[in-house]
């Protein structure tokens, strides 16, 4: 499987690519204008800004590796047995917390009987 960055990278500019290119065909046949009021510039702004998202993706833009992990399918399953890990750890702890809580409020009790 490849990683998520290279799938949205391929996904953001081909889809970028298809938009420019059912613009184009719209332009073509006369059923979308360059004026700047009608809808024919947002599908073409829409695919502009895919492909220069798909392109910064490419390059590494901090904002979308965020978004869309570099990582091999080895890495994300080494972060993913490190997260479940640390949520077990808090599991326990918490399961820790409230047996002492319980056997406090328990012997409480008992004294006031």
């Amino acid at each position: 499987m490849l990683p998520p960055a290279l799938m949205a990278q391929r996904l953001l500019t081909g889809g970028g690519l298809t938009v420019l290119l059912a613009w184009a065909f719209g332009l073509q046949s006369g059923r979308t204008t360059l004026e700047a009021s009608s809808s024919g510039t947002m599908v073409f702004l829409l695919g502009a800004v895919m492909i220069a998202a798909g392109v910064a993706l490419a390059q590494g833009a901090p904002q979308l590796t965020r978004l869309f992990p570099t990582d091999g399918d080895e890495a994300m399953a080494g972060r993913l047995k490190q997260d479940m890990a640390e949520l077990e750890k808090q599991e326990q702890s918490s399961r820790a917390w409230a047996r002492l809580e319980a056997d406090a409020l328990r012997e409480a009790l008992d004294e006031e009987a």
